[in-house]
């Protein structure tokens, strides 16, 4: 009986030391809106005030891992409260998906 007692304190003492792992943590997206028209992709955004704002893009199918790209023309760019409109001429045959992220936020 009492090697018995020993196991079991054995055994909840070293599943008490198990810890669980963080969650990933993914950042979130402003809210941003996409209209496509000739080859081109349009994104739209309210920016806020003094914030900076980073459009990432990606090739990969949906299903895929995506490689994350900045997009050239859309890096640092600086809120003023207004909407900002950036345009990407990725082709007409493009299945480019794009993330929009704010301050110094990444993908991954």
């Amino acid at each position: 009986m009492k090697c018995k007692a020993i196991i079991l304190l054995t055994v909840f003492i070293l599943a008490g030391c198990a810890t669980a792992p963080a969650p990933l943590e993914f950042p979130v997206s402003p809210p941003m809106a996409t209209s496509c028209a000739g080859g081109e992709t349009i994104i739209t955004w309210k920016a806020a005030s003094n914030q900076t704002y980073t459009i990432y893009y990606t090739d990969a199918p949906p299903g895929k891992l995506p490689d994350w790209k900045p997009l050239p023309q859309g890096t640092n760019l600086r809120g003023t409260g207004a909407q900002i409109t950036v345009t990407d001429r990725a082709g007409v045959d493009s299945s480019r998906r794009y993330l929009l992220l704010a301050g110094d936020k990444k993908p991954y």
